[in-house]
């Protein structure tokens, strides 16, 4: 599957954050989710990015990126074990735990 730039990095307006060169409206890209709030994170503009997808896949800090998504995405746990989960090719799908146990309302 083959995915192409949001509309606004269709007109041009984006770079891949990983080689710094322009995204083409061709191009297949991989946009990550904005979850890095802390400016200071050496990963932080790596979140809310775009990258074309051959970049991000012999990117040397893919694994550890995805790996720390994971981590922080699991933590959104819907109430029927749902919660987005980012794959080794860099796309976000929907991935299906074990709902956490019901505790009922707090004391």
């Amino acid at each position: 599957m083959i995915h192409r730039p949001p509309q606004n990095v269709a007109r041009g307006s984006a770079i891949c954050a990983l080689c710094r060169q322009a995204i083409r409206p061709d191009d297949d890209v991989v946009v990550t989710p904005d979850f890095l709030a802390d400016e200071s994170d050496p990963m932080w503009r790596f979140s809310d990015a775009v990258m074309h997808r051959p970049c991000f896949l012999v990117w040397e800090q893919r694994r550890a990126f995805i790996a720390r998504y994971n981590r922080l995405a699991r933590q959104l746990m819907a109430d029927d074990g749902s919660y987005p989960f980012m794959t080794s090719e860099g796309d976000v799908v929907e991935r299906k735990g074990i709902p956490p146990p019901n505790r009922g309302p707090l004391a």
